[in-house]
């Protein structure tokens, strides 16, 4: 059997794997309602008290990041998915019988990447769309909207369900090195919200450096249509995000090939 016969293969176990779990479809309804719900949320928060910030907050707004945000809180959501895809088999025992059944480990990561990647990115862009919607719809209500065709909109939508598509193997990766549920999720809730938070409190001139570097914040660039000294330009925020998923990815498939099980 040729390694395309084999991946294939593979791909189509993963794929039963996921969609015959009841969970998946309860994650993903998760992941849609916190997206598209706390985008609601915030726009209404945010533009009721629009006329109370102050002129350096108002040249920053960004109508459609604004509508987006919901999308850093279902991240958790698909990231939560995609770590149990691979720490359940440990668990149960039941990754024996995957890897007798694919010798080739690199062939089982890759697989369960782009199983749960795709399922990721469509569910990611869905939702983003989703929420600028009704983000959108909300903001108009205050005069503060914006619409599909300014510039940059369509790529932040886009790049919403590329971020969550990233986040998602980044936290593919962390589980496949750590292997275990509770310590894999600790650990993708301490690099997507906690380490940033810390580092607020460096001194400014490291906030500067090193804050806008971490994997949420360069990943989140893309999502933005207004560009401030604390951010990466979108594209240069995505690919340094994608060097951190491409980091945890090759540890967790440097691992996987190591270890005994």
């Amino acid at each position: 059997m040729t390694d395309p016969q084999r991946f294939r293969d593979a791909l189509l176990a993963e794929w039963t794997k996921i969609r015959s779990v009841r969970s998946t479809y309860w994650t993903i309804v998760v992941a849609i309602a916190l997206g598209i719900g706390l985008a609601a949320a915030i726009t209404a928060g945010y533009g009721s008290s629009y006329n109370e910030l102050d002129i350096h907050d108002r040249l920053i707004f960004d109508p459609t990041a604004l509508s987006l945000a919901g999308l850093f809180f279902a991240q958790l959501a698909l990231g939560v998915f995609a770590i149990v895809t691979m720490t359940a088999e440990y668990s149960s025992g039941t990754i024996r019988t995957t890897f007798a059944a694919v010798p080739q480990r690199g062939l089982v990561l890759a697989a369960k990447a782009v199983a749960t990647g795709g399922i990721a990115l469509v569910v990611g862009i869905g939702t983003a769309f989703g929420a600028f919607g009704v983000g959108q719809l909300i903001l108009n209500h205050y005069g503060l909207s914006s619409s599909i065709g300014s510039p940059g909109v369509l790529r932040a939508i886009f790049g919403g369900g590329l971020y969550i598509a990233g986040l998602v193997l980044l936290a593919l990766g962390l589980a496949t090195i750590v292997r275990h549920t509770a310590g894999a999720i600790t650990g993708l809730v301490a690099i997507v919200f906690i380490i940033p938070f810390v580092t607020q409190l460096l001194p400014s001139s490291l906030q500067h450096n090193v804050t806008r570097y971490l994997p949420a914040n360069a990943g989140g660039a893309i999502t933005a249509t207004v560009k401030t000294q604390e951010m990466l330009g979108p594209w240069t925020g995505y690919l340094v995000f994608l060097g951190w998923t491409a980091l945890f990815l090759g540890i967790g498939w440097f691992l996987l090939r190591t270890r005994d099980v």
